[in-house]
């Protein structure tokens, strides 16, 4: 299987210079030279310094090229030609580095020895690919492209985050990810240890937070929606030594480990082993529902002894400057209800709920800052006010960020519109099971931390960006890997390579040019590159035309009209014609190779062609966030998917009302609605549906009000369809009338329900 893959590796790789459109992130400057180096048996590496710290990267080069090769060179001070050096600059910055090579020796210089240590993964990127295999090879030769480098990071701060709260991951698996980081020239590990669902780092002093708090009694199984569980205990955690053990791993890889420990919120593993520590006393269990639970720290006395003593633990584990608490998501009904809390709100003046965050934040931050570090929490610790030294995550969306970089506080932006890596990356009904949300590679790739909204002298509190991955969906290493990867690698290049440089489908080129390396060091990364993306265009009574595109240069695409998987005697597309549509149908389309043999997913969907397909329409209340992909996506002739919000219109605590044109007098027998039902989502089936239809935009027809029964299941897409018994109209008002607030007992009790729908169908 390996080797098939490989085939259709280099198939799909277009050309490219070779070396030099293959590093990635992309370096300052890249001057390619005439000439190559040459690896062979007389070949040395050189350690020109008397610094422990690059004999270690030199020897780090010597042990690589001899556990991958036939060759074995000697560390060596001395050396006239052949061989690969290694010194330092002091004349370059701490973080730049040069590379030089000729025909006769390969020449890296840096600032520090981490800079010396990013120089020497551009090299070994710039190696074949089987310079990264974990086992040796004798079928290439070592080669080396005559070139000139210079480097140096954009941003300080270049982060990745995991979380084990929800999915304890392997010590092991934990390595190969901070390998897999540093290979990226990532510098922050931020590792996610505390959540509602798991408490996954040993604290001596309080001993239930591993032996209760580290275990729950089940797991769900499928979507949040499906409201399933497995009936399985689950849970685990890593014990002081081994935390160690990773921080001094990540230490010589020079990525610095920040650990999180949630606070005020997502407490509840912490609730269920110490259940004084909440305003109810409990009795709390381990949460076993995903989401966001109410029961969170009360601001006891005892309760800010308790997380100082777990810091203080915290602190002697993890050197890192930053300390990250959370903050985030931070429900305030039991503070609302505590007769303690309300009583401290008055006392301090605080004003009110939000106010009581802010001052336990401040504790948190004052006893932090007292111990010579930094407190680090997501955009929440905006509200009621922002603790003097803190530093914030930016998660909700970039406002957060900005808001705070105009308060003159050291930002991280890590927006989850861009950087949540949970979220699909492709087609749902392709692609493995994740929380929801759309987030291909090329969007990934498109963030821009500096906005216009920012001056320039408040640019200078972005500190860098990170990349997001939260494991409710997320059970094993090789779907985190899957998850990761290569969306990671936008996230590397937007943190490193110099504002202004993006170009996507260069990077496009140089990622796929990236995925030997990455089987090499037998990453699971997603193929979901090659997806098909569609776009629809046509009218009634010509029907549709369907556009398939892919990144992939002069592909082999064949489809199947219906439920068929096509295969190598199924039609060629052709991209000047489109696929004609002139009824509803599935379609079903895949990328095939040079041997006709289908590879990665199976592009797959369902255009409905009726008398208001490709129709216009115009709101009278306007999506807020979902507006499933086109202007006109109500009536495109794509219907919404389960379980991608993306496919579908959505509005958040508003009604659908608007009036569709069918262009002309029309006879009407049937009008259908599609309309999504997740409660999970806080996406609620509308109450009731109000028709009115007009022959001229003037006089309308008002027909009786429809009440809509909710479809059966905890997730649902339904259809309501209205018998109009050949009325003829031009226009049609249609009014869906939202659900309103969630109801008691709703995660989101209060707040305004989500109406989704997706697609008008008229008959």
């Amino acid at each position: 299987m390996l080797m098939r893959l490989r085939f259709i590796l280099l198939f799909l790789l277009t050309p490219f210079v070779l070396f030099a459109q293959d590093l990635i992130p992309k370096p300052v400057s890249f001057e390619k030279r005439e000439g190559t180096f040459r690896l062979n048996s007389s070949t040395v590496v050189l350690n020109e310094s008397a610094s422990e710290e690059v004999k270690s990267i030199a020897e780090s080069m010597r042990l690589r090229i001899a556990s991958t090769t036939h060759l074995n060179p000697e560390l060596v001070k001395v050396a006239r030609r052949n061989f690969i050096s290694f010194s330092i600059n002091s004349e370059l910055a701490a973080e730049a580095y040069t590379i030089h090579i000729d025909n006769e020796k390969a020449e890296l210089k840096g600032g520090s020895g981490r800079s010396l240590f990013y120089a020497y993964q551009t090299l070994l990127q710039l190696f074949e690919d089987q310079i990264y295999n974990s086992e040796a090879s004798y079928g290439f030769r070592l080669t080396l492209p005559a070139c000139d480098i210079f480097d140096q990071p954009r941003f300080g701060y270049r982060g990745s985050m995991l979380d084990v709260g929800r999915h304890l991951m392997p010590v092991s698996f934990i390595k190969k990810y901070i390998d897999l980081l540093a290979m990226y020239k990532f510098n922050q590990f931020h590792w996610h240890l505390t959540e509602d669902q798991g408490w996954r780092i040993e604290i001596k002093k309080y001993p239930k937070l591993t032996e209760v708090g580290a275990y729950r009694k089940e797991s769900m199984v499928g979507h949040y929606s499906d409201q399933k569980f497995d009936g399985k205990q689950y849970g685990g955690f890593y014990t002081q030594e081994e935390v160690k053990e990773i921080v001094a791993y990540a230490a010589s890889k020079y990525i610095n480990v920040i650990p999180e420990i949630e606070m005020p919120g997502h407490a509840q593993a912490a609730l269920a082993s110490y259940p004084e520590l909440g305003c109810t006393g409990g009795p709390y269990e381990v949460r076993t529902l995903w989401g966001v639970s109410e029961n969170v720290y009360c601001p006891y006395e005892t309760t800010f002894t308790f997380l100082q003593d777990v810091l203080t633990e915290v602190m002697e584990l993890f050197p890192s400057e930053y300390i990250h608490i959370g903050g985030d998501e931070c429900p305030k009904t039991t503070w609302e209800e505590s007769e303690f809390c309300q009583n401290l709100i008055k006392s301090e003046g605080l004003g009110d709920e939000h106010g009581l965050q802010s001052y336990f934040i401040s504790r948190i931050d004052s006893f932090l800052t007292s111990k010579g570090r930094k407190l680090i929490g997501w955009d929440e610790i905006l509200e009621g006010g922002l603790s003097p030294n803190a530093t914030v995550m930016s998660w909700r969306g970039t406002e957060g960020g900005i808001e705070a970089a105009r308060q003159k506080h050291d930002v991280i932006m890590s927006p989850n519109s861009y950087y949540y890596l949970d979220y699909y990356q492709g087609d749902p009904a392709t692609e493995p099971l994740a929380i929801g949300g759309n987030l291909p590679l090329e969007k990934v790739y498109s963030y821009e931390p500096f906005t216009d909204e920012l001056t320039e002298d408040q640019q200078q509190y972005i500190l860098g960006v990170q990349g997001n991955l939260w494991t409710e969906y997320i059970a094993t290493p090789e779907k985190a890997e899957y998850m990761l990867f290569p969306r990671l690698l936008a996230v590397a290049e937007t943190g490193w390579s110099p504002q202004g440089e993006k170009d996507y489908e260069n990077f496009v080129s140089r990622v796929q040019g990236h995925f030997g390396k990455l089987l090499m060091r037998n990453v699971n990364f997603s193929r979901s590159i090659w997806n098909l993306e569609s776009e629809v265009t046509g009218n009634p009574g010509q029907g549709l035309t369907l556009w398939l595109n892919t990144v992939v240069e002069n592909p082999v695409i064949r489809y199947n009209l219906g439920e068929e998987l096509p295969d190598g005697n199924s039609p060629v597309y052709d991209p000047e014609k489109g696929i004609k549509i002139e009824k509803g149908t599935m379609i079903r389309a895949a990328l095939f190779d040079k041997d006709n043999k289908p590879y990665g997913n199976v592009f797959t969907t369902t255009l409905k062609v009726n008398k208001a397909t490709g129709k216009t329409y115009e709101y009278r209340s306007k999506p807020t966030r979902y507006t499933g992909g086109s202007t006109y996506a109500l009536t495109d002739g794509k219907v919404g998917v389960l379980n991608n919000n993306n496919t579908w219109v959505g509005l958040n605590g508003d009604d659908l009302d608007l009036t569709l044109d069918l262009g002309e007098i029309t006879e009407i027998n049937e009008l259908i609605i599609g309309f999504l039902h997740a409660p999970g989502s806080w996406i609620m089936y509308p109450k009731n549906l109000q028709i009115s239809t007009s022959e001229d935009g003037e006089k309308f027809r008002d027909y009786p009000v429809y009440d809509l029964t909710v479809p059966e299941g905890a997730s649902a897409a339904g259809q309501s369809m209205m018998n109009l018994n050949g009325v003829k109209a031009r226009y049609l008002k249609i009014k869906a009338e939202n659900y309103g607030s969630l109801p008691e007992g709703h995660a989101g009790a209060g707040k305004p329900a989500w109406l989704f729908v997706d697609e008008i169908e008229v008959n």
